[in-house]
């Protein structure tokens, strides 16, 4: 049943749209939205596939929704299962479920609490990851905070204050069936801290190698600290 009341757009049950201007967007069943939407909050709560691009000042997906066009807005959350096909610019990008994005993520602040996987490239201001991720282009931010479960890769890291620590509570339970570990390609930054990494080239003025640590290049402008238990093939002052 699809009802249009004030300006709103409310799908209960099955329903479909041609999408639109619409003050909020409720859809709480299994929904098809058509066209792209503007709207101030959109909530998807069911089952939806949106085919258009989105301009939302709020979304929040507590369901499962596929989104094939862009999102745009100030606040989204995805507490469900969500799949964006193209690029996603938000001031804050929240995910503790699991959200799949084949663009860029551009955002101030990004929180990845669930699984994350990011075709393209994430850039923020500040970003922290507690999960599995996997980001096929560059992470870059300002401050970059990661605590990786199972294995996790990215492949640039770059920011001005990185740290990737090992999630001691979690991991132990992790332990029997997975092991923790962050791949990455190179990681650059000014102050860099990293546990459970295994990275080619780690570049920073500051640089920290810590437990279960495999670097085959490190180049340091200023400090260079190592863990006895990690592995560096080559480091070097520049």
């Amino acid at each position: 049943m699809n009802e249009l009341k004030k300006g709103n757009l409310v799908i209960n049950g099955i329903g479909s749209s041609n999408g639109g201007s619409f003050q909020d967007v409720s859809l709480n069943g299994k929904s098809t939205v058509n066209g792209d939407v503007k709207c101030e909050k959109l909530e998807s709560n069911g089952i939806a596939t949106f085919k258009g691009n989105i301009v939302s000042q709020t979304v929040e997906v507590n369901g499962t929704a596929t989104f094939e066009g862009s999102i745009s807005g100030e606040n989204i959350t995805v507490e469900g299962i969500a799949k964006v096909l193209k690029d996603v610019a938000a001031a804050k990008l929240q995910v503790s479920g699991s959200g799949k994005f084949g663009g860029n993520i551009q955002a101030a602040e990004v929180n990845l609490e669930g699984r994350a996987s990011i075709a393209g490239n994430c850039e923020a201001e500040e970003v922290r990851v507690r999960g599995p991720v996997k980001i096929d282009g560059e992470l870059n931010a300002e401050h970059i905070f990661i605590e990786p479960y199972g294995r996790s890769s990215i492949r640039e890291i770059g920011g001005q204050r990185i740290t990737v620590k090992k999630d001691a509570t979690f991991s132990n339970w992790l332990k029997p069936f997975l092991a923790t570990l962050l791949f990455a390609d190179s990681i650059e930054g000014d102050d860099i801290n990293l546990e459970i990494t295994r990275a080619k080239v780690v570049r920073g003025r500051n640089v920290t190698i810590g437990k279960k640590c495999e670097i085959d290049l490190v180049e340091y402008t200023h400090r260079f600290e190592k863990d006895d238990s990690a592995t560096v093939r080559e480091y070097r002052k520049i």
